[in-house]
């Protein structure tokens, strides 16, 4: 048996941290620094030396880099009985196991969004509130908030003591209610729990350490209380916790990451070994170089180098436009040349801070009759004609779940109205009964009548049946649930893209059928929790012939040759609740665009547009002041350079940042060491007592130095920089 890479193609680091055995380890790997590679060399090396396959457990972020690493690891050692999963995955087997300490039923259903969103909706209702002020989609991210930092109901109550607070303790507490009663868990209980498990019996918790005896956690920066509570949980024991991550790729701190986890590490773990990957064997030195410029102005980093290992390529292309359409149009343009020069669209990736800027660029590259593909995930999963069958499926696996029950029985072509159901929901909710229980003794019923009882009853003997076919492949029984429910046949005599569904429906059989192939005892529980678990990033396909369009944050882990990074402009990147947010927000989009960057093996093109159209105005945009920290001189003083206004309109907007590579330039952060230090125009800085501002002026006095800032407050402070203390955000 032999690690996943040969021995001698490791660097020293890299092989500091494979052969580490014994003891925490932190290894600090930028990108394109060979993590992956370590990882499972590592799982391999320890392998090597004794430790059976089934003591160690690695956790990543997302499926689709738990099924990589599974398969590079399998192809490396005979490594049969690794655990590999994500977060989410690891703790539906551990709450399975645990069912009855857990205090929950063993076949729990895992509610998606929608479905949560369908819970959320009933729970305000129940309690009787205003959605104005109280809407689904704002409980859920704040009850999501809770439990990720392990507040569970009865601890949010405690402390609700306002108006606010109290509404939420209900709706938190009512919403929980429902969930039990339909034997369901959202995704964020699924961590809330485990971390309780782990916490409150310790008889689990050295169990699973004796069978997890070898922890290693991928992406550590992404993880949020509940995880970091889990990981250290199931290392305590026997301390053997290898971390990999990066805090300056944090970029989902908006979701509950808390980077200081991974800053922290040291402190939690006092033995550890820190192990720093800084050698890059993806990006041009001019891509790197750019990067390490944009983040050295992040103040919440473990320092590290960026070392370039191949040669200094292209120049990094910062191109400056009249619009969004100018912007895209040219982007379009300089793909459609690529690829005639014989790039692959493989290769190729536009990147771009929110969702909604896809579109420009969509209807530019099919001007151009040019493939591309959008990364989101989710789409297909979110398609009704989906979310109708998998709602079948989960009724299957879940009889409790009442939630699936609702829309099932809603899309089943048996003349059975919303009435009937309200009155079943009535008779249920006073009997103590799920709705399908309910459902398999209507004739007692008598609010319903007789041709509805028989055909409720009907339902729920199908259901049945449909259970006691449910152990072994899941596509054969896919597709007799949709012949024998009936909607196929409801969807073939839909009006309008009746073909389209039945064909997205078939699409869902085949997937199915295909985790058949790929699995050794198939059942519909595990399938269920596969698709539970799915996510945006999962959904990409490198093999798919077409340019990839996705945002930021869908990008990481991900890399193409060519990288184009449009709407580089204050108030989308960095976004405009960033600019209320202070330092923290600051520095975290700082970490989403180089994560951007660093995506780049060989070209990387930025942009912006001088105007754009926000929210149906057309307006006057400003370049990000992320463009001015890699050295980007298009704009001085609030004014277009008039090498700029020469090429306004023209093809030939590109403005190579290397012109300006050479100049030189105060570190940023120096400020308050430094009161003489030059601050420039546009510069983000943080005032104590005023809060985030923009430098709009700076009067070199020596030691008297003025400098003029416009507060996000409004208000325009003229102020001696001796007595200020501004702390430099960035520049």
């Amino acid at each position: 048996m032999t690690p996943a890479v040969s021995i001698d193609k490791l660097t020293d680091s890299q092989r500091q941290a494979v052969f580490h055995k014994t003891g925490p380890l932190l290894v600090l790997a930028g990108p394109g620094s060979g993590k992956t590679r370590v990882i499972t060399c590592r799982i391999a090396a320890l392998i090597e030396s004794g430790v059976p396959p089934y003591h160690i457990c690695a956790i990543t972020f997302t499926n689709k880099a738990a099924e990589e690493m599974r398969l590079r690891v399998e192809q490396s050692t005979a490594a049969a009985g690794v655990h590999v999963s994500t977060f989410h995955a690891l703790c539906v087997r551990i709450l399975r196991r645990y069912a009855d300490q857990a205090g929950i039923a063993a076949n729990f259903t895992i509610y998606d969004v929608d479905d949560q969103k369908r819970c959320m909706k009933e729970a305000i209702a129940a309690c009787q509130i205003d959605t104005g002020n109280f809407t689904p989609a704002r409980m859920l991210d704040v009850i999501s908030k809770l439990k990720n930092d392990l507040e569970d109901e009865a601890a949010f109550a405690a402390r609700a003591n306002d108006y606010v607070g109290k509404f939420t303790a209900r709706i938190y507490a009512k919403y929980q209610a429902m969930l039990r009663q339909n034997n369901a868990l959202d995704f964020d209980d699924l961590l809330l729990k485990t971390a309780f498990l782990l916490r409150d019996y310790p008889n689990v918790r050295l169990e699973l350490s004796r069978r997890f005896q070898y922890l290693l956690v991928d992406e550590y920066q992404d993880t949020n209380h509940a995880q970091y509570q889990i990981a250290k949980g199931l290392a305590l024991a026997h301390r053997n916790i290898c971390v990999t991550g990066d805090p300056d790729q944090s970029i989902y701190r908006w979701r509950g990451a808390d980077i200081q986890n991974i800053l922290a590490f040291e402190k939690d773990w006092p033995e550890a070994v820190v192990v720093k990957l800084e050698e890059n064997f993806r990006s041009t030195p001019n891509i790197l170089e750019k990067a390490s410029q944009l983040i050295r102005a992040n103040t919440q980093r473990k320092h590290k180098d960026l070392i370039a290992t191949r040669p200094a390529g292209e120049p990094v292309v910062i191109q400056t436009c009249q619009d969004e359409e100018h912007e895209t149009r040219h982007v379009a343009e300089r793909i459609k040349t690529l690829i005639a020069e014989g790039v692959d669209p493989n290769e190729m990736a536009v990147f771009f801070r929110v969702n909604s800027m896809s579109r420009t660029i969509e209807e530019s590259l099919i001007r151009d009759r040019l493939p591309y593909q959008v990364v989101r995930g989710v789409a297909f999963y979110a398609r009704k004609e989906i979310r109708d069958m998998l709602s079948y499926l989960k009724l299957i696996v879940n009889p409790k779940d009442d939630i699936a029950f609702q829309r099932a029985i809603a899309t089943h072509p048996r003349g059975i109205g919303k009435t009937s159901v309200q009155r079943l929901e009535e008779y249920a909710r006073k009997a103590g009964l799920s709705l399908l229980e309910a459902a398999a003794c209507a004739d007692r019923v008598q609010t319903i009548n007789r041709p509805t009882q028989t055909r409720l009853k009907a339902f729920a003997v199908m259901i049945e049946k449909f259970r006691g076919d449910s152990d072994g492949p899941v596509g054969p029984l896919m597709d007799c649930v949709f012949a024998e429910t009936g909607y196929a046949d409801a969807l073939k005599k839909a009006a309008q893209d009746a073909q389209s569904a039945i064909d997205n429906v078939n699409e869902l059989i085949n997937a199915a059928a295909e985790y058949d192939t790929r699995t050794d005892a198939p059942s519909l529980t595990d399938y269920m929790q596969t698709i539970a678990l799915y996510s945006d990033t999962d959904a990409y396909d490198p093999d798919a012939g077409r340019i990839s369009l996705m945002t930021l944050h869908a990008a990481k882990g991900l890399e193409f040759d060519y990288v184009f990074i449009i709407g580089l402009e204050e108030g989308i990147l960095p976004h405009e609740r960033s600019l209320d947010g202070g330092k923290d927000d600051i520095e975290e989009e700082r970490r989403l665009l180089f994560v951007g960057l660093t995506r780049a093996r060989k070209y990387l093109h930025l942009s912006y547009a001088r105007h754009r159209v926000m929210r149906g105005q057309f307006i006057r945009s400003t370049p990000s002041p992320f463009l001015y920290e890699i050295g980007f001189e298009g704009e001085q003083n609030g004014d277009f350079t008039e090498d700029w206004e020469a090429d306004f309109g023209a093809e030939q907007g590109d403005v190579s940042s290397t012109r300006s590579a050479a100049r030189d330039r105060q570190p940023a952060g120096d400020a308050a060491s430094s009161p003489g230090a030059a601050f420039r125009v546009n510069e983000l800085v943080q005032h104590s007592k005023f809060g985030l501002g923009r430098v709009k002026e700076y009067l070199d006095l020596g030691a008297d130095s003025i400098v003029v800032v416009r507060f996000n407050s409004g208000q325009t402070k003229s102020l001696m920089l001796k007595y200020a203390k501004l702390e430099r955000i960035g520049r």
